[in-house]
């Protein structure tokens, strides 16, 4: 069965986050694209624009002692979106948090131009980040 682009393109994503390639992440987010984040914590809030979504990537690594990780684990895809099924872990402070999440993402053009992000466990994350 053939992976569908859409799906490419989360793979890629993910990989580039991973190896820290930010040319690779920038072909990847549209410039006005928006990254929602729940809570009400450091890191919560409608980023908008490539500049205000790499701040938030910056923030993840920073309050985290650099030791945030995202992996992938699975990925559905349409024409128009797709979903990543994802963990991620950290460290902060005496803190470890492990979580699942998903992050619904709304494509154009083969650019990401919007994602929300569901949390499995909220209370944890926001514990974490607050």
């Amino acid at each position: 069965m053939d992976v569908h682009p859409n799906a490419t393109l989360v793979h890629r994503l993910y990989e580039a986050f991973d190896r820290k390639d930010i040319p690779a992440i920038t072909a990847l987010i549209a410039d006005d694209a928006v990254w929602n984040v729940p809570g009400s914590n450091p890191i919560s809030g409608g980023h908008r624009g490539r500049a205000a979504i790499f701040e938030y990537f910056r923030l993840l690594g920073e309050l985290s002692d650099r030791t945030f990780h995202a992996k992938l684990v699975d990925v559905l895809a349409s024409d128009t979106q797709a979903v990543a099924v994802a963990t991620a872990t950290g460290r902060r402070a005496n803190q470890a948090y492990e979580g699942r999440y998903l992050l619904l993402m709304r494509i154009r053009n083969r650019q990401i131009v919007e994602a929300q992000l569901f949390n499995q466990d909220q209370a944890a994350f926001e514990a974490f980040w607050s």
